[in-house]
């Protein structure tokens, strides 16, 4: 049963069966008799108005987009679940994309959501800090984990800096540091930035021998081709620091493929955690996120950006990483 259907059995006009549908027959000062004739149809019929449909006419498509950078990336991975389960919570659905790192795809990315009528776009932008691009969008707009120079932009803010230093700390304690490989991507991105300064910081004075190593993407395979790269004209360092998981898999994979193994007296620090890492014999250092306080604390950004009651409130405290040791 459509409401044209329902409109046409009432002897009404579509339009005062929305009123009624929508709770806004008195408010357009349609009539009891009419409202009870077409209350009693829409329940004889079991009519179901289309829920999007009705939301856009009021405005609203109780919709979240969400744009991350890596589908592979676990992090992002754990970040979409948990923002999804609190989001239906609430009677909201998360649309998902996937920039793979790259500006045009990140771009298009926005564009498509938009078109389906997105209340809020929340994002880990591949697109430089200070692009004007989100400039251009009329709904609110969370970044996360990369932050966006922008003024119609709310920032989840983060610590990358000071969980690099605590992270490189905690490696640094440890025996027989003699080399160390930096390995990051994109180092253009002021999140790659941000964890190559706390890095430097912890390791300013002391006896070890840096070499930092970039690659153009954060993808394992990308990581692995650089690292294999390297390794060729380079020694296995003693301990290695990744920016991101996904980096570490990469080197990981190497080390299998030409070795059959991972080198137990390897020793490794890495933003991001899999449990697997517990199964290596190395001493192994993670600085994790709390997936759960991420994603509520964008869920809260985002409807306090919809509501507008707290236009420009942001998180004063960034939020801290913890860290996991496995055999240290």
């Amino acid at each position: 049963m459509k409401l044209d259907e329902i409109a046409k059995l009432a002897g009404v006009s579509c339009t005062t069966v929305s009123y009624v549908v929508n709770g806004k027959a008195k408010q357009y000062r349609v009539s009891d008799s009419t409202i009870k004739k077409v209350e009693a149809l829409i329940k004889q019929y079991d009519f179901k108005p289309n829920a999007m449909a009705a939301s856009l006419r009021v405005g609203k498509s109780k919709t979240i987009g969400l744009i991350i950078p890596d589908f592979e990336n676990i992090s992002y991975a754990k970040i979409a679940n948990n923002l999804e389960n609190h989001l239906r919570e609430i009677g909201y659905q998360l649309l998902i994309s996937c920039s793979n790192d790259k500006v045009k795809n990140e771009e298009d990315c926005v564009k498509h959501l938009l078109q389906r009528q997105i209340d809020a776009l929340v994002v880990s932008s591949a697109l430089p800090y200070n692009t004007d691009f989100y400039q251009h969008t009329n709904i609110p707009v969370i970044g996360f984990d990369r932050q966006i120079l922008s003024p119609n932009v709310v920032n989840l803010l983060t610590d990358d800096e000071g969980d690099a230093y605590r992270l490189s700390h905690e490696l640094f304690k440890q025996a027989k540091q003699q080399r160390i490989l930096f390995f990051g991507a994109l180092p253009e991105l002021p999140i790659s930035q941000a964890r190559e300064k706390g890095f430097r910081q912890a390791l300013g004075g002391k006896n070890i021998a840096a070499t930092y190593l970039y690659t153009d993407n954060f993808h394992k395979n990308h990581a692995a081709t650089a690292f294999s790269r390297w390794l060729d004209q380079n020694e296995l360092p003693t301990s290695i620091f990744t920016t991101s998981f996904t980096l570490l898999e990469g080197v990981l994979l190497v080390l299998l493929q030409r070795q059959g193994h991972i080198p137990p007296q390897l020793m490794i620090a890495t933003f991001g955690h899999f449990e697997m890492l517990e199964l290596l014999e190395n001493a192994v250092i993670c600085s994790v996120q709390d997936y759960d306080k991420i994603s509520r604390s964008l869920l809260n950004l985002a409807l306090n950006a919809l509501s507008k009651k707290h236009k420009n409130t942001v998180n004063t405290t960034p939020l801290m990483r913890k860290i996991v040791k496995y055999h240290c």
